[in-house]
């Protein structure tokens, strides 16, 4: 076997090997130069990073134009994230109840804070404040008709910033023009019947445009609203004669003399077919009775002990404008009264009261 190191060098600067050392060549600087444009890109988007940055800290003014004069106060992350998705929202996000408390909010906590939310049966992750819901809010019926037509506006503001359509904005502002006019509100109770078909509609619209069904909501259901109409005053009706009667719960330590006195006169004796319970109310009386002067006038009754109250009742009061003592009371006045129990009825458009003793 030879020895190597006897062999001739070869000369590699021949031209034997010029192809070979031209190839190195050539890759040498191709590397060379891929390796200064990245260098150069690298520069490039340092730069671009650099210029975003800046722009995040303080973005650009004009300096021919003056602040406006009207600042709409901004709702919560919940009510925008509703309103990017067409979504019903009530009213009171949009008040000045509802801004203030967004405002407090968002400076007490974090801004990325993440949530689970499902959209189309699909779990996301979402911040925390677009869909977290008020727990003060109020829906659209509960606010006053000042702050419904403040909300209004304001809502129309941020519809249109978060790209409603041109037509809907157009007819949700006649929708609520049509409300804020409606003749409907010169009535009793028409504030509140207004504002219910308001938000019943509203809700309802919204409902169809996700159906792809929805109508036109400014033009104004007569017929619906004379519904509402006649629903909202018999709540109130009912409301009123809750509020008539009065709960009593009381005890009394030391003898003394009743006195019951009204504006009304009652128009029939007591009886359960002419008369309305609305309250029974009891107290416990720890002494007696007394006999008071009668207060000189016609009793409803002959000799003020009604018969018609009760067989196991050994007195009644009948009060009548302008007295204020109890009336005559039978020979078993006098007796230690453990148990009183007061009831009052409505009579229209008279008041009667009864003071039953056992």
């Amino acid at each position: 076997m030879a020895d190597p190191s006897l062999e001739v060098c070869p000369n590699f600067a021949g031209d034997a090997f010029a192809p070979i050392h031209e190839a190195w060549a050539d890759e040498e600087a191709e590397r060379e130069r891929r390796e200064q444009e990245e260098e150069e890109t690298c520069l490039v988007e340092e730069e671009l990073e650099h210029e975003r940055r800046e722009g995040e800290k303080m973005n650009d003014f004009d300096e021919a134009t003056s602040i406006s004069s009207v600042i709409v106060p901004c709702p919560s992350q919940y009510t925008l994230q509703k309103l990017s998705s067409f979504d019903h929202v009530d009213l009171w996000y949009f008040s000045p109840a509802g801004c203030t408390e967004a405002s407090k909010y968002n400076r007490s906590n974090v801004d990325e804070t993440l949530g689970i939310s499902k959209v189309d049966d699909i779990l996301t992750l979402c911040l925390v404040a677009a869909v977290k819901a008020s727990r003060n809010s109020l829906e659209d019926h509960d606010l006053p008709f000042e702050v419904f037509l403040q909300a209004k506006n304001n809502l129309l503001f941020y519809a249109k910033k978060a790209s409603w359509p041109a037509k809907h904005l157009d007819t949700l502002a006649e929708f609520f023009w049509n409300i804020e006019t409606h003749p409907m509100r010169s009535n009793p109770n028409g504030n509140s019947t207004v504002l219910t078909y308001a938000s019943r509609v509203r809700h309802s619209w919204h409902d169809d445009l996700k159906a792809n069904r929805a109508s036109n909501i400014s033009i104004i259901n007569e017929e619906l609203m004379k519904n509402i109409s006649w629903e909202i005053n018999a709540k109130v009706s009912e409301d009123c004669a809750q509020k008539a009667s009065f709960p009593l719960n009381t005890s009394l330590t030391h003898p003394t003399n009743l006195f019951l006195s009204s504006y009304f006169a009652p128009l029939c004796t007591h009886h359960g077919g002419l008369a309305h319970l609305l309250h029974r109310a009891s107290f416990h009386y720890h002494g007696t009775l007394a006999h008071p002067t009668h207060p000189r006038h016609i009793c409803p009754t002959n000799e003020c002990v009604s018969s018609s109250v009760s067989t196991l009742t050994p007195s009644a009061l009948w009060v009548i404008p302008g007295t204020f003592a109890i009336h005559r009371l039978p020979p078993t006045a006098g007796v230690t009264v453990r148990h009183l129990r007061l009831s009052i009825y409505t009579l229209l458009p008279g008041l009667l009261y009864c003071l039953h003793a056992a």
